[in-house]
């Protein structure tokens, strides 16, 4: 599992996150708050850690924590 974190300072919520994202619609939803766009997670879970977002938002604004990740390939069976 992998931690996805978006900096509400940075972020514009223009939706390149969800756009690029092969199940963006899944993991990203562009909301409004106050008359501010703000991209937000949903359901992180989904998340193939392709960094698709994070190489492609053009403010900076998201993180992508891996060490969150599952250690079960680390696992002898």
């Amino acid at each position: 599992m992998v931690q996805i974190d978006i900096d509400p300072d940075k972020c514009r919520g223009e939706g390149v996150c969800r756009a690029v994202c092969p199940k963006g619609g899944r993991i990203y939803k562009i909301v409004d708050l106050g008359g501010r766009r703000l991209a937000v997670v949903m359901d992180e879970s989904s998340c193939m850690g392709c960094t698709l977002c994070v190489s492609r938002c053009p403010f900076d604004a998201i993180r992508i924590d891996f060490k969150k990740r599952s250690r079960l390939r680390d696992v002898d069976f």
